[in-house]
C-alpha cells in the first residue's frame, strides 16, 4: 500500500515538472513573437516559403487585384506568316554588337543596332533544341521567346504577330502584355486592351507574348507577383532603342532583378517564357543553358 503511495507521488511530481516546462516554453515563444522585430519575422516567413514577402514600397513586391478584364478582339488571322524576316533596330549611337553586362544574379547582354527575327510561323511550330538553332543561325545572339501549351499542344500562345501577321490572338480575359517590335524598329509594350489589328496597323511586325512588363515606358510596373524565385527571361530595350536580353539566376528574385537593371535606363521591360525554358547562346556559346536541354517553339534571334 505504502509503495503505492509514493509511485503516486512520483507520477505526480513529474506530471507538474513536465507541466511547468511547457508553461514555460509556451510562454517564451509567445514573448519572442510579441517582441520580434518585423523584419526577423519577415526573413523567417520568407525563408520557410522561399517567396518575396508583399510590401506597398513603389518598387516592391506588391499584390494586385486580379480583375476579369475583356480583350480587344482581333479578326485578321492567317494560318501561316510565312518565312521569318528581320527587322532593323536602329539605335542613334554606335556601340559594339552585343556586350555582356553581367552582374551577381543576372545575365545581362546589350545589342546595339541589330537585326531581328521570330522564329514562329505557325501557332503549331516544331519545337527545336538551342543547339539545332544555333547550327541553323551561327554568330547570332539567341534566346527563348514567348510561352507555349507544353505537353499538351505544344502550340505558342498569347499575342503572336510575325511578318506583320496575326497567328494568335489576345486571351479572351485578364490584362496581358507583349513586346512588340514596329516596322521602323521602334519597340513598345502593349497590353491586351488595345486589339492586335490596331497593333499591326501601328506597325507591329513581330510581338513576344508571356507575362508582366516590369518597365513600361519608362515607368517601373508593381510587381503582380509572377516573377517569383525561379529562373527568368526578359527582353528589353533602353531610350536609345537598345535592346537587352536579361536572365535571372535561381532565387534572384524580384527586388535583386529591378536592382540590377536600374542603372540601364530601361523604356520597357517584359518577362518571357521561364523556368525551364530560359537558355540563351551568343556567337554559337551556349551562356544559359536550359535545365532540361528544352526544345521551344518560339526563339527571338539577332545579328
Amino acid at each position: 500500500m505504502q509503495r503505492k503511495r509514493k509511485k503516486k507521488r512520483r507520477s505526480l511530481w513529474l506530471f507538474l515538472i513536465i507541466l511547468v516546462i511547457l508553461i514555460i516554453g509556451i510562454g517564451t515563444y509567445f514573448v519572442k513573437s510579441f517582441f520580434a522585430p518585423a523584419n526577423s519575422v519577415s526573413k523567417t516567413i520568407l525563408s520557410k516559403t522561399n517567396s518575396p514577402t508583399q510590401t506597398s514600397v513603389q518598387n516592391g513586391y506588391v499584390s494586385q487585384s486580379s480583375s476579369e478584364v475583356q480583350a480587344a478582339l482581333s479578326t485578321g488571322f492567317v494560318a501561316d506568316a510565312g518565312t521569318p524576316e528581320w527587322v532593323k533596330v536602329p539605335s542613334p549611337k554606335k556601340l559594339n554588337k552585343f556586350t555582356d553586362l553581367s552582374k551577381n544574379g543576372l545575365t545581362i547582354y546589350r545589342i546595339n543596332n541589330p537585326e531581328v527575327l521570330k522564329t514562329t510561323q505557325t501557332l503549331a511550330q516544331t519545337l527545336v533544341r538551342m543547339s539545332d538553332m544555333i547550327a541553323i543561325y551561327p554568330n547570332t545572339l539567341i534566346m527563348n521567346a514567348s510561352a507555349f501549351a507544353m505537353g499538351t499542344t505544344n502550340e505558342v500562345v498569347g499575342l503572336q504577330i510575325n511578318n506583320g501577321k496575326l497567328l494568335g490572338d489576345w486571351p479572351p480575359t485578364g490584362t496581358q502584355y507583349a513586346f512588340v517590335i514596329n516596322k521602323d524598329g521602334s519597340c513598345k509594350i502593349y497590353d491586351s486592351a488595345t486589339s492586335a489589328d490596331t497593333i499591326i496597323q501601328n506597325g507591329g511586325m513581330q510581338s513576344y507574348d508571356f507575362g508582366a512588363a516590369l518597365i513600361r515606358d519608362g515607368q517601373v510596373v508593381p510587381s503582380d507577383g509572377s516573377v517569383n524565385w525561379e529562373i527568368h527571361a526578359f527582353i528589353a530595350n533602353d531610350k536609345d532603342n537598345n535592346l537587352y536580353v536579361i536572365l535571372s539566376d535561381t532565387n534572384a528574385g524580384y527586388n535583386t532583378i529591378m536592382a540590377g537593371v536600374k542603372d540601364l535606363n530601361l523604356k520597357n521591360m517584359l518577362l518571357l517564357d521561364s523556368g525551364g525554358s530560359s537558355q540563351l547562346s551568343v556567337n554559337g556559346k551556349v551562356i544559359v543553358a536550359s535545365q532540361d536541354d528544352r526544345a521551344v517553339p518560339d526563339f527571338i534571334v539577332m545579328r
